[in-house]
């Protein structure tokens, strides 16, 4: 595997996981909006996904968690979690050599989990978006009975 082979690879794994980040701050930030437009004319509500802007992954997904109740989902992405902490914090350390150069078995080996991990993070920003499409008609119509 080349080098330049190998950091695209990287770099396609972890924009893989940007997307999840993404489509969490996306779901948080519909699901505030759905209980700013439930609970605006009772109470204050002062919450907004914009608190959530630069949250990092864990407390995205803590957040996720009091907002949903998919416990499986959830499972899922502290997995990912601690799979995209490895990749973006001692992957690419982990297969250069002394000298910094790529150490080429070990890349290869490292390979699968770059797949694998892009696959698992767009299987979860699928899952995450079909949570929040369960709401997200709520959010457009103004009387929603039973709501």
């Amino acid at each position: 595997m080349n080098e330049d082979g190998f950091y695209l690879k990287v770099a396609r794994s972890l924009s893989g996981c940007q997307l999840v980040e993404q489509e969490l701050k996306l779901y948080i930030t519909e699901a505030l909006q759905l209980v700013q437009k439930r609970v605006a004319h009772r109470m204050p509500f002062k919450m907004s996904g914009s608190d959530y802007e630069d949250a990092s992954l864990e407390r995205l997904i803590s957040t996720f968690q009091k907002l949903n109740d998919n416990d499986e989902l959830v499972k899922k992405l502290n997995s990912f979690k601690r799979e995209r902490n490895f990749l973006s914090h001692q992957g690419i350390t982990h297969c250069l050599d002394y000298e910094g150069e790529l150490f080429e078995s070990t890349a290869e080996e490292f390979q699968q989990r770059l797949e694998d991990i892009q696959s698992e993070a767009d299987r979860l920003r699928l899952a995450i978006h079909e949570e929040a499409n369960k709401f997200r008609g709520f959010l457009w119509f103004e009387d929603v009975p039973n709501a």
